[in-house]
């Protein structure tokens, strides 16, 4: 052993180096002869072939390779934690997650390991998990800067702004470094704005910012709360400003524009991106919205110039084949996604589009085929699941019914009254006055499914108002019911995810004026979702044409289907309907003044 300790020593220092230089080929040369010298058994040999591997992008056998390092030497957090690294890039995401909570098992100060593994959770969608994990670094390492903001963030995400000040007004008055403390302020001003506390953020944004100006688009969160008070112009200016000095950001083009589509400035709309230099990002950007507005040959047109330069370009063959489709060329639309799924296997929702383009070309049978591709991508993919269900009915197959089970999954529940409260009615009415306050008074996001109203921006639910809360409390309890009630059929999408816990996935009020209604869709992030009626008109007791009414099991486009209409709910102030998250909904117009309605997704504890 002492004849090849130094050489070895030697070899691995030259890697190291070679790796922080960034010379791949010099760090894969330097560990070649000890690889075919028999000292590939070596873990410390094995483990930075590994870390070469995933610098190469070559993750199958970084992978490989690090668990070789690992089995060898099991009580070495680094080689847990290279590994964790490698499981990750291979998407082994269970399996990564154990190997980083092994690192900090073995090391607790393992800042590194803490980092990763609540940045995966968070990836994952598991918010609690993300936020319990840095709730364990603090414990094992107090005051790291990073798991306050982590967890900060994480608390305003789950719902618990509240939670969030609390923890940052503790940490501030002991920090003295001024990056961190803007960054602090910074996260204060986002738990303020998830409690509707829009005047105190935008104080708290200006601390963030004197004390450090380069804070990543500060002014764009400060342009968000000057929208939900209202103050519009002033929001619309500072995008303008920050546009001129960024001229080529795609985020500041789709925030400035958001607004102006919402408050119906159509002479500036998408005139920025006209302003601004040519480049992939903003020509993609501005087909978005094209596309959203179902002007798809402008939007193909824009495609095209992007995959002029680049022929390979994932994203821009998935817009363009989606561009497409919301034209009469079906048959083109069918042959781009034939192109994009390949560069974009990975992504569910693609399946689902292309399978749409199927249906409306009446070949039910390629939508099913599809859909089911999909959710071996994703079994939980929601998109796949509601075209999967409409191919079933265009087939006449029963299996639709058993996905979907419009009679069984479809539920409403009258709640009872809060606390301190007689009446549903009473409450409900000081709910609406609230809710006023809340609407911007702008038109609907350009990518919902309201017309002829407006959403709120934001968590609704935790954002501390009294009444959000108790009618919240009253929702929970309706949940947990529905939840209690559901059978569990591991074999089936929707009862297989049925779980003790739950949380909230997004909260809102939406709101409608006359003669407006949803257009058919559903909800791709959640598990059951929902509608709280607050107000409601006088004309949804219209039995006959069932005005304002919830209607379940049409899509948004035309398919030959016998009863597009598989349900429909009447509303009633203090109802509370609830469905699965991919059954396909929208509402009947109605005339009168307005209606009023809290929505939310749900989605299981894990």
């Amino acid at each position: 052993m002492s004849t090849t300790f130094i050489p070895v020593q030697q070899t691995l220092q030259q890697a190291v180096q070679c790796l922080q230089q960034g010379n791949l080929a010099g760090a894969e040369q330097a560990l070649a002869p000890q690889m075919t010298r028999g000292l590939d058994s070596d873990p410390a040999i094995l483990h930075m072939m590994g870390a070469v591997r995933l610098h190469q992008g070559r993750f199958a056998e970084a992978e490989q390779l690090l668990a070789r390092a690992r089995a060898r030497e099991p009580r070495s957090p680094v080689f847990a934690y290279g590994h964790g690294g490698a499981l990750m890039q291979t998407g082994q995401s269970d399996a990564a997650i154990e190997a980083y909570r092994a690192a900090v098992k073995l090391k607790p100060d393992f800042a590194a390991a803490w980092r990763d593994m609540a940045a995966l959770q968070e990836r994952l969608g598991r918010l609690e998990d993300a936020a319990n994990t840095c709730r364990r670094w603090l414990q094992a390492m107090p005051g790291t800067p990073d798991a306050v903001l982590g967890l900060s963030g994480l608390l305003v995400q789950t719902e618990n702004p509240a939670d969030a000040e609390s923890l940052l007004r503790r940490t501030l008055p002991g920090v003295t470094n001024a990056k961190y403390a803007a960054a602090l302020h910074n996260n204060l001003a986002t738990a303020l704005r998830g409690q509707n506390r829009n005047e105190e953020a935008l104080a708290e944004f200006d601390r963030a910012a004197a004390l450090n100006p380069s804070i990543p688009y500060l002014d764009a969160q400060r342009a968000d709360a000057l929208q939900q008070l209202k103050r519009h112009d002033e929001a619309l200016a500072l995008y303008e400003k920050m546009l001129a000095a960024n001229p080529g950001d795609p985020y500041l083009h789709q925030f400035y524009n958001d607004l102006l589509y919402r408050l119906g400035r159509r002479d500036q709309y998408l005139k920025s991106y006209d302003r601004a230099p040519a480049s992939r990002d903003l020509l993609m950007g501005k087909a978005f919205y094209l596309s959203h507005e179902e002007k798809g040959e402008e939007a193909h047109a824009l495609y095209r110039q992007v995959l002029a330069a680049n022929p390979d370009d994932a994203d821009a063959l998935a817009g363009d084949a989606r561009a497409l489709s919301t034209t009469e060329r079906l048959k083109d639309a069918s042959t781009a996604f034939d192109r994009a799924l390949p560069r974009n296997a990975g992504k569910a929702d693609l399946f689902a589009d292309a399978a749409r383009v199927a249906l409306r070309l009446n070949d039910p049978e390629k939508a099913v085929a599809l859909c089911e591709q999909g959710l071996a991508v994703n079994r939980h993919d929601q998109n796949c699941l509601s075209i999967l269900g409409l191919g079933w009915r265009m087939m006449e197959d029963e299996r639709d019914e058993q996905l979907s089970g419009y009679d069984r999954f479809v539920r409403a529940f009258d709640l009872e009254p809060p606390e301190g409260f007689s009446r549903i009615e009473d409450f409900n009415a000081e709910l609406n006055e609230y809710l006023n306050k809340v609407h911007q008074g702008t038109g609907e996001y350009i990518d919902q499914s309201l017309r002829q109203g407006s959403q709120t921006a934001g968590q609704l639910f935790g954002a501390g108002h009294p009444l959000v809360e108790k009618i919240r409390a009253r929702i929970s309890e309706a949940v947990g019911r529905y939840i209690e009630e559901l059978a569990l059929d591991e074999a089936h999408p929707y009862l297989s995810r049925r779980a003790r816990d739950f949380r909230f996935h997004g909260s809102w009020s939406a709101r409608l004026r006359d003669c407006g209604f949803h257009v058919n869709h559903i909800h791709p992030a959640g598990w059951i979702s929902s509608a709280y009626y607050v107000h409601v008109p006088e004309a949804v007791k219209d039995a006959e044409g069932r005005q304002g009414w919830i209607k379940f099991g049409e899509p948004v486009f035309d398919v030959a289907l016998k009863e597009p209409v598989r349900r429909a709910v009447q509303p009633a102030a203090g109802r509370l309907v609830l469905f699965p998250s991919f059954m396909w909904h929208g509402t009947v117009p109605f005339r009168g003044p307005q209606r009023t309605t809290i929505a939310f997704d749900v989605v299981p504890k894990p």
